[in-house]
């Protein structure tokens, strides 16, 4: 999966997996309702100090970015523009655990995510496979895993956030401050998996969107009227050009990325990477900045058959699941019609299983594959956006 998993901590105790699958979204609940919202809420944003966001939010390998040497291209480069996206879209952090109950299996890690417009002002949407996978495998493989704290940073400076030292508490740290998170930190207290992904957590199913519900304990106000929103569609002309974000975070699945070295470390060192990429084509992410990539979109086909998700030429890595990729963007504005989210790598420019890509040491193409929403999308971002955030 496209989610970069960064770093692991022991666990005393977790909360429980989702209720069984009924017909419709699938709902993950992550802060209680009732009088103990309040300081489920706080609890939930409070686990993230500026020490635990480095350690889920950064790259694993240590390295700071660096560009190709033959210049960035349509498949990907930084944004440096500004508009709505600077704001809509951020940093999603998770800590997940195996869904099995009985491990200790606990590890932070990071997606993308992207806030649109909708009745309660309230909703984000990302990759399902962010917050639930499962391959029918627990630990040690943690193939079978669950979300138990999320929290959401629209508009996130990763270039402010200081790296933590190997072996750093990860329980302690400084708050997380404005120069990191300029628009504040939104817990996510429920969100809802679309009926496929919710049935069958992983990339045998193409379905692959939650919707969530995001509160701050700091402001009344819903995320959407401090950060504005990005328009959300459903069902559109597929086939067409499209323009997706992310934060890519981690280099060992990266197409382009760097060799490394016996003790782990990313370097560029004049020799082809491991799919053949030459030096000058190589790049480091490092999970700080926000890239994008543009160009045409086509239906992905996995094996014989068309799917509901569509393929670009995006060289993003791990860290960008989630990432909007919208039709009819204006760069002038930021905006566009968010008709998709990043889901997952591709074998070839015709698509391929994902669990082959998986079972590779590094992305097999410079080829990735995004959801297109669907009837079963909209049901989850519905469900979203009829509930009323959670009582004060």
């Amino acid at each position: 999966m496209l989610a970069a998993a960064v770093a692991s901590v022991t666990a005393a105790s977790l909360a429980g997996a989702p209720a069984a699958h009924a017909a419709g979204p699938g709902e993950i609940r992550l802060v209680p309702l009732g009088a103990d919202y309040s300081t489920a809420l706080q609890s939930q944003v409070d686990y993230w100090n500026l020490n635990r966001l480095s350690a889920a939010a950064l790259n694993s390998d240590g390295a700071e970015a660096v560009a190709p040497a033959a210049g960035w291209d349509d498949s990907a480069r930084p944004w440096a523009g500004g508009g709505k996206i600077t704001r809509t879209t951020g940093k999603l952090v998770m800590r997940m655990r195996n869904a099995d109950g009985a491990t200790p299996t606990d590890s932070v890690g990071s997606c993308t995510a992207t806030v649109v417009q909708s009745r309660n002002k309230s909703v984000v949407v990302t990759a399902a496979h962010c917050l639930r996978i499962n391959w029918g495998l627990n630990a040690p493989l943690d193939a079978n895993q669950i979300a138990t704290n999320v929290l959401f940073i629209p508009g996130f400076r990763g270039e402010n956030l200081p790296r933590v030292a190997p072996g750093t508490d990860l329980n302690s740290g400084p708050a997380i401050g404005s120069d990191v998170a300029p628009y504040g930190v939104w817990g996510v207290t429920r969100a809802w998996l679309t009926e496929g992904w919710a049935a069958q957590a992983n990339f045998l199913n193409n379905n692959d969107m939650v919707a969530m519900v995001v509160d701050n304990p700091a402001d009344d106000r819903p995320v959407e009227e401090v950060v504005g929103g990005q328009p959300i569609g459903f069902n559109v002309a597929r086939k067409t050009p499209r323009t997706n974000f992310g934060y890519p975070a981690a280099n060992y699945k990266s197409y382009s990325g760097p060799n490394f070295s016996s003790t782990g470390e990313a370097v560029i060192n004049g020799s082809p990477n491991a799919n053949n990429v030459p030096a000058a084509q190589q790049r480091i992410y490092d999970g700080r900045g926000l890239m994008f990539s543009q160009g045409p979109s086509w239906i992905n086909r996995e094996w014989w058959w068309d799917t509901n998700s569509d393929l670009m030429k995006t060289q993003l890595s791990p860290g960008a699941s989630g990432g909007p990729w919208f039709k009819d963007f204006d760069q002038g504005t930021g905006e566009g019609v968010l008709v998709g989210v990043t889901s997952h790598l591709a074998q070839s420019s015709t698509g391929g299983l994902d669990a082959i890509a998986e079972a590779q040491g590094r992305a097999p193409s410079p080829y990735m594959a995004g959801t297109n929403f669907g009837d079963q999308e909209k049901a989850a971002f519905d469900t979203a956006q009829s509930v009323t955030p959670g009582v004060r």
